[in-house]
């Protein structure tokens, strides 16, 4: 049951059908369409630019080179990433670790086939011209951020393309249509989980359809398959009754979500707007029967959101970027079905027109502000892993660099990837470039890599080379042969030295004071957080290993309350 809404005999719309067919020969809806698409691709490549490899990327970087059956079959988080894991590996093979940029277009491409699939679905019931308004907006979805700028999101965008292709295929009951849906779902399933709420869809569509029950082998193929993969490699979620129990509110708060999601607008919008939504759609629906396509998308968004609230209620906020895309398919599905056939006065067209393009350009703004969250977890995972290769001939192999970014990775495999790969982290030269806050990470962890501290020291030993200080403040200093000591003339005097790597720096507090130590090599300024503290009456020594990077020396920063002697030995 499908509707097809007429809106040519809009004397406006025949002039510019009649514009643009006579000067690019093709349909200007065809025209606007392209421009979308293209438009939407160069601002998510744009907007992800300084992107690089990020969080569950890396357990396929590390765990995915292999070429064993658990190499494509094992389970990530609970799915089947069969599809991804093919992706990726052939990107290994091809880029490795150095460029990103192949990565994110393969992202782009998945969400572009996503949209075009959406369009030819939701034109059969609203023309051409007002397809384009959900197209767009989910184009333009910037609060689903996390799938349009992270590449491993394909996991899901696989699974809704497939999900989208089959309810097109579902259409056309025909045998070539029924095996190329099947295929559909297998290929849904294998991106992600979300390929169970589209085999969901599907079932519900032939049911509603109506057809003879021998056709219900296109999603029990599908099913049988994900379930012998499930059995083989799947992982079991755990079920609790605080899931069970609280999945209606899940689904009431990931409705909300997807409703403010679309409209680019903070989360307090959502419940009004799903409400209103939701009113709307009964009154413009009554009296009809329900169609295929329409119950399809009910059942697939309610399986999604009660399979996320049941299974990952502990884990998966109903309001989670990456989940609001799906949602917002399904909805849109929806929408599109139970809208009224007849065409829109050019007012309510005006009207739509400057609420899409007030929503996408929220959704941007929107867009914009994840991409920084991104971009600076993802500078400093980078700033980690160029401390860890600078460090390669020191660093514990179960190091990790990066525990809150990068959780997975350790300096081990991290090395062997990057062997193997190439690296995706900063040069010495880029790290040292890099804003502040970032190159202090760097200084952070390459400490944490090589291992090294004040050790105790034999007191009154003397320098053999000449200490090199760049800054004293709050004291005198005066030369004891090669070494220098600072006598404060304030209750806490400073100085600062430069020492090259494969020396050392001994010093001795005097026994009325104790002296603070800070470290610096990438960073321009030292950190606030002290790296050791030298005892009244103690001596100790600081010895730099040779590293990766000869050339770029430590810089150490003593605060002293009593006399302290410094000396390179």
């Amino acid at each position: 049951m499908t509707q097809t809404v007429a809106v040519e005999g809009n004397t406006t719309v025949e002039r510019l059908r009649t514009r643009v067919q006579g000067r690019w020969g093709a349909e200007p809806t065809t025209v606007i369409l392209v421009v979308l698409f293209i438009a939407a691709a160069i601002l998510l490549l744009y907007a992800g630019r300084h992107l690089s490899f990020f969080y569950d990327e890396w357990a396929f970087i590390l765990d995915r080179r292999g070429g064993g059956l658990g190499t494509y079959l094992d389970a990530h988080g609970g799915h089947l990433v069969l599809f991804p894991v093919i992706v990726y590996k052939i990107l290994f093979a091809t880029v490795g670790l150095r460029h990103y940029t192949p990565y994110r277009v393969v992202g782009v491409a998945m969400h572009l086939l996503c949209c075009f699939l959406l369009f030819r679905l939701v034109e059969r019931r609203l023309g051409a011209w007002l397809a384009l308004v959900p197209t767009a907006l989910l184009l333009f979805m910037g609060s689903a951020w996390q799938d349009l700028l992270w590449p491993f999101q394909i996991g899901f965008f696989t699974s809704v393309a497939g999900g989208l292709g089959a309810l097109l295929a579902l259409e056309r009951p025909h045998r070539r249509g029924d095996v190329a849906a099947a295929a559909l779902l297998v290929w849904s399933l294998s991106g992600s989980d979300v390929g169970l709420a589209f085999l969901v869809a599907a079932a519900v569509a032939l049911i509603v359809q109506g057809g003879p029950w021998r056709r219900g082998w296109v999603v029990v193929v599908p099913a049988v398959l994900f379930g012998l993969w499930y059995l083989g490699w799947g992982t079991s979620e755990p079920i609790t009754s605080s899931g069970i129990l609280g999945a209606p509110e899940y689904v009431a708060d990931a409705a909300a979500g997807v409703a403010a999601g679309i409209a680019g607008l903070s989360s307090v919008w959502g419940p009004p707007l799903a409400v209103g939504g939701l009113v709307g759609l009964i009154a413009a629906s009554r009296r009809r029967a329900i169609s295929p396509l329409a119950a399809a998308a009910v059942a697939g968004a309610l399986t999604f959101w009660v399979l996320a609230g049941v299974v990952r209620n502990t884990v998966a906020d109903p309001t989670a970027s990456r989940y609001l895309y799906v949602g917002a398919v399904f909805v849109w599905l929806v929408v599109a079905d139970l809208l009224p056939g007849a065409a829109p006065s050019r007012a309510l067209l005006a009207l739509i027109a400057i609420a899409v393009l007030g929503a996408i350009v929220s959704n941007i703004g929107v867009l914009r502000d994840g991409e920084r969250g991104l971009r600076t977890a993802d500078d400093s995972a980078r700033a980690s892993f160029t401390a860890v290769e600078v460090a390669s001939r020191l660093v514990w192999p179960g190091f990790v660099p990066s525990p809150g970014d990068a959780p997975v990775v350790a300096a081990g495999p991290y090395l062997a990837a990057v062997h193997d790969l190439g690296s995706p982290a900063f040069t010495v030269a880029g790290l040292e470039r890099a804003p502040e806050v970032i190159r202090a990470v760097g200084d952070f962890t390459l400490i944490g890599a090589e291992g090294f501290g004040l050790l105790p020291a034999a007191p009154h030993v003397t320098g053999s080379h000449v200490l090199d200080v760049e800054a004293h403040g709050g004291g005198r200093i005066v030369a004891m042969g090669a070494c220098q000591e600072l006598r404060p003339t304030v209750p806490l005097a400073t100085i600062d030295v430069r020492v090259p790597v494969g020396s050392a720096l001994l010093m001795h507090a005097d026994p009325t004071g104790a002296a603070q130590i800070y470290l610096r090599r990438f960073a321009s300024v030292f950190p606030a957080r002290r790296f050791a503290v030298l005892s009244p009456g103690t001596s100790g020594v600081l010895r730099f290993p040779v590293d990766r990077a000869p050339a770029l020396p430590w810089q150490v920063q003593v605060n002293a309350e009593g006399p302290v002697e410094l000396c390179q030995p």
